[in-house]
């Protein structure tokens, strides 16, 4: 399956972004992912598994959004990363529902919860991005 998706006018929102100063960036970046990224964590709670019988911390609780900024890093050209997503402790169970295993057939939760709201994250954050800029012009 191959998606395509096609953005106008990123040399405008980098000139907007770079006149905010690095902070402000970060922030409103950082706000924009975490909006449009929640229906995404719903999703991915109602579907991921849930054992009744276990008395540790189930998988679904551990499903969180993180955001790192990359202003300074530079090995990379993104300004913010938002992931949607278990624990670290929860790696493993999640990757197995998500691909199988040899004993367990796939239960996909991950990709249907961010395939199915594409178009809701990439409005948000375009409504967001540009609220936020008009507040603090």
């Amino acid at each position: 399956m191959r998606v395509t998706v096609e953005i106008k006018g990123l040399k405008d929102l980098e000139y907007e972004l770079n006149r905010l100063g690095e902070d402000i960036t970060t922030k409103v970046l950082r706000q924009a992912g975490r909006e449009a990224m929640a229906p995404v964590l719903e999703d991915m709670k109602q579907h991921a598994g849930y054992d009744a019988t276990s008395e540790s911390e189930h998988m679904r609780d551990s499903i969180k959004i993180r955001t790192t900024s990359r202003m300074k890093d530079q090995k990379t050209l993104s300004v913010m990363t938002v992931r949607v997503g278990p624990s670290k402790a929860h790696a493993m169970k999640a990757k197995a529902q998500e691909f199988g295993t040899v004993k367990q057939i796939p239960n996909p939760f991950i990709r249907p919860a961010l395939d199915y709201n594409r178009q809701f994250i990439l409005n948000t954050l375009a409504a967001e991005i540009r609220a936020s800029i008009e507040n603090y012009r």
